[in-house]
């Protein structure tokens, strides 16, 4: 079983669990708390090891750019209309797409 952890907020909990769910569309106040929790102590232990990881997946993203012939640009207009007419084509069912099931939530 899971250890309760008790926890008093500096803000009123009221006002708190009002601006959580009111404003920050949370649909209960342990999720938001859990989610701050893992993103603090994500940042506090990602800060010692920042620079290096940093360079380290630029300089391993520039080796996967390269081995796979990828380039990423600035949309242009030309660009963009492409995408819309491929875009327009799986939506009228005359080129395959792939509806994706998951949630932008879970990313």
């Amino acid at each position: 079983m899971k250890e309760t952890i008790t926890y008093r907020p500096s803000v009123q909990p009221e006002e708190l669990s009002s601006i959580i769910v009111n404003q920050l569309h949370y649909p209960k106040v342990n999720r938001f708390i859990d989610e701050a929790v893992k993103e603090k102590i994500a940042r506090e232990t990602a800060a010692v090891y920042d620079i290096k990881a940093d360079a380290l997946i630029q300089k391993l993203s520039k080796v996967v750019y390269e081995h796979h012939g990828w380039q990423f640009h600035e949309v242009n207009a030309k660009m963009k209309k492409a995408i819309d007419q491929k875009a327009k084509k799986i939506e009228a069912g005359k080129a395959k797409g792939i509806r994706w099931k998951g949630s932008i939530d879970k990313l």
